[in-house]
């Protein structure tokens, strides 16, 4: 003859507490989270776009350096950008791939042949719904990234020349 059992086997699972706790943990988790990854998206949006320029405009002065020949980026106010040599269009860049990213005014900066050296200083700059980036070019073509006086700034670049 069999024992009889009366014990009650465990049960396996979670409780629906247990899985609503979790869920509340997630949710304090995810809202805390999002507003700094957020911020993260729009400083990385800005630095891009400002580096991005900056290596246009060194690029810019090596080719007005190596072709002997004034070489042109043309800043759009539409935020676009291109480089040019006489007729030949070196590169354009169009300001939609930074998104959120706006640039201040259209401007030319031309790159001399000789030294590469602009033919004015020039500093353009970029903004984002928080931040501000400025693009320096100065008078021996050296091409930094800074922060605009008064401005919220990338962290890491230091304050733009007067």
């Amino acid at each position: 003859m069999k024992p009889h059992t009366s014990a009650i086997k465990p049960q396996r699972g979670v409780t629906l507490t247990e899985v609503m706790i979790v869920v509340a943990i997630i949710g304090i988790l995810a809202a805390v989270a999002v507003p700094s990854y957020q911020d993260m998206i729009e400083r990385n949006r800005l630095k891009e776009a400002a580096e991005s320029l900056a290596n246009d405009l060194k690029f810019a002065r090596t080719e007005a350096i190596k072709r002997s020949a004034n070489v042109t980026l043309t800043l759009a106010a539409g935020w676009s950008y291109t480089i040019t040599s006489g007729a030949a269009t070196l590169k354009t860049v169009q300001g939609s791939q930074f998104q959120g990213i706006a640039l201040n005014a259209a401007t030319n900066v031309v790159f001399e042949p000789r030294r590469g050296t602009p033919a004015a200083v020039a500093q353009p700059i970029l903004s984002s719904t928080s931040y501000q980036a400025g693009v320096h070019v100065n008078d021996i073509g050296r091409v930094t990234i800074c922060t605009p006086t008064g401005a919220t700034g990338l962290p890491g670049y230091a304050a733009c020349p007067a």
